[in-house]
């Protein structure tokens, strides 16, 4: 958790703006931790046909954070950019994303990032058609759906994990109360190079397979590619057609300080019951922070740790976001009638 305040800072940075089909608000707050070492970035293009909305959650320094929340969304909303013009297919924006967040990791300064690095949580609307995401580690993206139903854009990714967990054990590492090592908490990481050696001895490596084959490895060493080292930046990818959803409303993405302290499904409906009682997304967000600090407690252990959090409101070109309030608030309380 790293170093804690005796009070929190609880002054809160909150940025909204308004485009034709999509309104989002960010909210982020410090906190009980020493430094705020979150990041956020949101870039939207002219006719709104690419929306990028990303959260970075610093640990062990802010400089990766900060490095990251500045090199990715401008790397890939560039070429995404490039690639809806001229009407790219799915798998080539699958494999630049990918191979994007590969880049600017190992582009990263090796000084400041060997006990240094960030989670990504990335949602990129292509065209208004598809919604795409990115996600390295324990940041995360909810969608709420039509009746309030919760959708999980991501998954995290925590070294007790299965699949997580043999990657790390193959790359000669070991997990031991739900951390790499003993002691990074979660599983992939930009960043994070001290656990990010390339070259495994065989006889602390747990693969198998290696290890029948060791007569064919020279001086006794594996060579791993970056999707199997111990803490790996490969993102988890996952695309969402818009029309095959049950009327999308709005997108949350935050860093693990909210997801700490609310399941997915509570900071959907949070959010709609507040909708319902015309508040605005600001007003949301700046009660769902200090809802989170409120819960601090040195029992459970939630509550401590910087916090950012944007909502995304999806309305067509023909709708205002006055309107969509208006239509959401409608919408609730009807379904809160024939509840």
């Amino acid at each position: 958790m790293g170093q804690l305040l005796s009070h929190p800072i609880e002054e809160k940075t909150i940025d909204i703006r308004s485009h034709t089909s999509l309104t989002y608000c960010i909210g982020s707050m410090q906190g009980y931790r020493a430094s705020m070492e979150d990041a956020h970035s949101v870039k939207v293009n002219e006719d709104e046909s690419l929306g990028l909305f990303a959260v970075f959650d610093g640990h062990g320094g802010r400089e990766v954070a900060d490095i990251i929340s500045e090199t990715l969304p401008k790397m890939l909303f560039t070429k995404l950019n490039q690639m809806v013009k001229r009407g790219a297919e799915l798998k080539e924006y699958m494999r630049f994303i990918k191979d994007s967040f590969f880049k600017v990791d190992s582009d990263l300064p090796p000084e400041s990032s060997a006990n240094c690095g960030t989670t990504a949580i990335v949602v990129m609307i292509i065209e208004k058609k598809y919604i795409i995401v990115a996600n390295t580690g324990d940041s995360r993206a909810i969608l709420s759906l039509r009746g309030g139903a919760c959708k999980t854009l991501s998954f995290d990714h925590k070294p007790s994990n299965m699949g997580e967990r043999v990657r790390i054990e193959n790359s000669g590492g070991y997990v031991i109360n739900g951390r790499v090592n003993e002691i990074l908490s979660l599983s992939r990481a930009l960043g994070d190079f001290k656990f990010k050696v390339p070259f495994v001895e065989l006889d602390s490596c747990h693969n198998k397979y290696a290890a029948r084959n060791k007569k064919y490895f020279k001086h006794d060493l594996i060579h791993l590619p970056p999707e199997l080292l111990q803490v790996s930046c490969e993102p988890d990818l996952l695309i969402y057609d818009i029309k095959q959803l049950r009327q999308p409303e709005f997108i949350v993405l935050a860093c693990d300080g909210i997801w700490d302290c609310y399941r997915n499904e509570k900071l959907i409906k949070v959010i709609r019951d507040k909708l319902a009682l015309d508040w605005s997304l600001q007003h949301i967000i700046e009660f769902v922070l200090n809802d989170c600090i409120s819960m601090a407690s040195n029992i459970t252990g939630i509550g401590f740790d910087n916090m950012t959090l944007i909502i995304i409101a999806i309305h067509d070109e023909n709708t205002s976001i006055d309107e969509w309030y208006e239509m959401m608030k409608t919408r609730i309380l009807k379904e809160k009638k024939i509840e």
